[in-house]
């Protein structure tokens, strides 16, 4: 597989920008859930904005270290939704009025994290998804890490990390994922790389209501047969990722790839001490 690191290296110095703009003045990302959305669809849309949504570690692969170590950031994560618009039914027919299809590419929102050292070199790290205008998302999480493994004679540490978040887009489509995986870093002075891979589940559900309101027309037998108001859908699959952290005193800098069915880039500033 060919990598092509001129995209890469674009993709990084856009989510760092979009990092810093954010502070000054949030951005405007629209998206729009289809209407009338299969079980096939359905699938494409859990693993597009529900397991790529899931939290990022995107932080010093280093523990934060007992009860002094504390860690804030601002992160922004890129999403490909270009996938997205091409489901469900065709805007403009009769028996999908009144909607348009999204022309939107990626979808990006913002995250603020909060670190703090525990014990025994265990961290937990929570996040929210910060307020932007025009976009309807909601999200909080967090993920545990136990760094259970540090070379004596080699700058390698070995983590366990779990993750669980909830995303909510419109009030139409929530996830909530949980997942785990194993983490390998390597840290030298102010720099560090840290690579690993994992599994992931999602479970979503999808609202169902009239052709205007609801992503699942209430017509549909799976709607029907619902006595929630909902449809619930599950997916699952493996992930990997590799990030890497740039420490300037006590402020930082974090850039990640994530891989589900599609990658995931993601930045983050911050500070740690």
């Amino acid at each position: 597989m060919q990598i092509d690191t001129n995209y890469i290296s674009h993709k990084i110095k856009t989510l760092l920008l979009l990092c810093s703009l954010y502070l000054a003045s949030p951005q405007v990302f629209a998206l729009e859930i289809p209407k009338r959305l299969s079980e096939s669809d359905r699938s494409t849309v859990i693993r597009t904005l529900g397991m790529n949504s899931s939290t990022k570690i995107l932080s010093n692969p280093y523990p934060l270290g007992g009860y002094s170590g504390i860690e804030i950031g601002i992160s922004v994560e890129l999403i490909d939704i270009k996938n997205i618009s091409r489901l469900g039914c065709d805007p403009g027919t009769s028996n999908c009025p009144n909607t348009v299809r999204s022309d939107e590419k990626e979808l990006a929102y913002s995250r603020l994290t909060v670190g703090k050292g525990l014990y025994n070199d265990i961290d937990l790290f929570m996040s929210f998804a910060l307020p932007t205008p025009g976009v309807e998302i909601s999200d909080f999480g967090g993920h545990l890490r136990w760094n259970f493994y540090e070379a004596r004679f080699l700058p390698i540490v070995l983590s366990i990390l779990t993750q669980a978040n909830q995303i909510n887009i419109n009030n139409s489509f929530t996830s909530q994922n949980m997942g785990i995986s194993l983490l390998a870093g390597i840290v030298v002075d102010d720099f560090s790389i840290y690579f690993g891979g994992g599994y992931i589940n999602s479970e979503s559900q999808f609202i169902c209501g009239d052709q205007e309101d609801g992503v699942i027309n209430n017509d549909d037998p799976t709607c029907q047969a619902s006595n929630s108001g909902f449809i619930n859908q599950k997916e699952s699959g493996s992930n990997s990722l590799v990030g890497i952290n740039l420490q300037f005193n006590d402020y930082f800098v974090a850039a990640q790839i994530d891989r589900y069915r599609d990658p995931v880039f993601s930045a983050k500033l911050g500070i740690r001490f």
